[in-house]
Parts: C-alpha cells; sequence; structure tokens
C-alpha cells in the first residue's frame, strides 16, 4: 500500500510544482507585456554593478547571521557551530525552490539526524530563530510606518496607511502574545512531573514546548538573540534597498520602500517558491508605483532582487547541500 501512496503524493508534488510554475510565468508575462521596453532598456543602461555588489555583500553578512542565530537558539550544550550553519544554508536553498518555507522543515529532520539532537530541540531552536526575526521585522514594519507617517499618507492615503498600521501591529502583537503563551505552558510541563510518553505528536509538541521556553527566559541568551535579529533584519533590509540605486533608481525613503516589497513578498513565498520571481516582481510594480517609480523601473528592480534574493544563498547553501537532499 505504500508504493502507490508514495506513487501519488509523487504525482501531486509534480502537478503542484507545474501549477506554480505556469502560475508564475503567466504573471510575469503579463508584467512583461505591459512594460515599456525602451523605457527598460534606459533603466538598465543606468545600472551602478558597484551597489550590487555592495548589496551582495551585505547579505551574505545576513544569511550567516541567520545562521548564527539559530545555533543560539539551542539550548545548552549546543551542537557544533560549523554543522548547524551548513545545515541552515543548505535549508536556505530549499526555501528557493520550495514553497510555505518547507526548507526549515528539513532544517529540523537534519540538525535531528546530523547534529544529534531531539527532534522537540530542533523545531524549538528553528521555530525560536524564525520567530525573533520575524518580530523584530514586524516591530521594524511598524516603526517604518510610524516614523514616514506623513510619507505614507501621502502615498497610500490616511485610510490605507491606518489600516496597514493596525494590521502589522495585530500581527505583531499577536505573534509575541501566542510566543508569550507558550513560554508559560512551556515553564508548567517543566515544573510538572514528567510523565512517561513515546514518540508520538503530544511528546513533541512537550518537548518543544518546554526547549522552546526554556530558550525564550534565558536572558542573556534572549537579549543578544534579539540584538542580532535586530542587526539581521538591518542588514536584510539595507541590502534590499541598496538594490534600488543598484538599478538607477532615485527612490525616497528607500527604505519604507525595500521594506514594503520584503513583506507582500514574504507573504507571496507561502504560495510561490522565491525561485520563480512573480511574488517579488509583482511586489515590486505595486510598491514602487506608490514612490513614483515607472513599471519598467519596477521590472529592473524586480530583476535586481531576484539576483539577490537568489545568488548568495546558493553560492553559500549549495556546496553544503550534497549528501543531505534525500
Amino acid at each position: 500500500m505504500a508504493a502507490p501512496n508514495q506513487g501519488r503524493s509523487s504525482r501531486k508534488r509534480v502537478a503542484l510544482g507545474v501549477a506554480q510554475a505556469l502560475g508564475s510565468l503567466l504573471v510575469l508575462a503579463l508584467l512583461l507585456r505591459d512594460t515599456d521596453r525602451a523605457a527598460l532598456v534606459e533603466v538598465l543602461e543606468q545600472a551602478q554593478p558597484a551597489w550590487l555588489a555592495a548589496a551582495l555583500g551585505v547579505k551574505v553578512f545576513a544569511l550567516l547571521l541567520h545562521e548564527l542565530r539559530l545555533w543560539m537558539a539551542f539550548n545548552a550544550p549546543r551542537p557544533p557551530l560549523a554543522k548547524v550553519t551548513a545545515i541552515g544554508l543548505a535549508a536556505g536553498v530549499l526555501n528557493l525552490v520550495l514553497p510555505g518555507r518547507a526548507g526549515d522543515v528539513a532544517a529540523v529532520a537534519l540538525l535531528r539526524r546530523e547534529c544529534g539532537v531531539t527532534l522537540g530541540a530542533a523545531t524549538a531552536a528553528v521555530g525560536v530563530a524564525s520567530f525573533l526575526e520575524a518580530a523584530v521585522f514586524g516591530l521594524t514594519l511598524g516603526a517604518v510606518l510610524l516614523v514616514g507617517a506623513s510619507q505614507w499618507q501621502a502615498l497610500l492615503g490616511a485610510a490605507a496607511h491606518r489600516d496597514a498600521l493596525t494590521l502589522v501591529t495585530l500581527l505583531t502583537l499577536g505573534g509575541i502574545a501566542v510566543a508569550v503563551l507558550g513560554v508559560l505552558i512551556g515553564r508548567r510541563l517543566a515544573g510538572a512531573e514528567a510523565r512517561p510518553s513515546g514518540p508520538g505528536p503530544l511528546a513533541l509538541i512537550r518537548e518543544t514546548l518546554r526547549q522552546s521556553s526554556d530558550s525564550l527566559t534565558a536572558p542573556r541568551s534572549l537579549a543578544l538573540n534579539l540584538l542580532l535579529a535586530g542587526v539581521d533584519v538591518a542588514a536584510t533590509v539595507g541590502a534590499f534597498a541598496l538594490a534600488l540605486p543598484a538599478v538607477g533608481l532615485d527612490v525616497p525613503l528607500p527604505w519604507l520602500a525595500a521594506s514594503g516589497i520584503l513583506a507582500i513578498s514574504s507573504l507571496a513565498s507561502v504560495v510561490l517558491p522565491p525561485t520563480y520571481a512573480a511574488g517579488p516582481a509583482a511586489a515590486s510594480v505595486a510598491v514602487l508605483a506608490l514612490f513614483g517609480v515607472d513599471q519598467a523601473g519596477a521590472v529592473a528592480y524586480a530583476g535586481a532582487w531576484w539576483i539577490l534574493s537568489q545568488v548568495p544563498a546558493a553560492l553559500l547553501g549549495l556546496p553544503c547541500l550534497p549528501g543531505r537532499a534525500r
């Protein structure tokens, strides 16, 4: 029975991949059809390779910092930093080609297999590292919307600005509330009498909550991880902001534009893998239009965005992938 089920599952994955690729090609074709080719060539002629090189360097730094944060999210004794870094970079490549952050699921399995940690510890480390990054990014978006309130209101309108700020605030506070609840449950489980349990899902949830609680309530480790998460988010947003002058675009408030495109692209990656480029391209056109950039400029930036999002992760992660993608 297992073989037919596996065959059907494989065919479904192939069908989904084909549908995603075709959908992405359709979106890109529509964007290119509506783009002035002469204007696009003119924009590309103004490209500044030095800015793109600087952006690539900053993005490499952000990727390595992310893996350091993943290592720090483990409770002591931590597995070897080099091995955690290699696994994280390999998982990053999978996140490029698979939707829904599926590479993070692979990272959990690889950490368990190669580092000898429990499944709960690996799940907690990946979850804590991702949560802190998402929380800091949410707070950054909120700060961007508040600090640049007058500019955003001029671009979006007062009602749309208010709605965006409300949504970001609710999502960020909601995520923090869930994390606090998880910590409280984890503390309660840690203080309860240990119960014999097998490798079932309830046992995994209990261990993950305990491990996450320990990680999020260790003051020095949490403070350092939060600080590094802030640097990580700033470097990531900064890299994509540097990509604007790289294609010759002079955009007011480039950090605001880059943050908006990153936020929408992250949501799009749940459905379409980033490698397919349709989500970031559509996000670039939508957001940069608010900053007075025509579609040719936005499409050119989408090309730089694709290079910046794919090349550093591929260069760092592909050498770490052989022998692990099985």
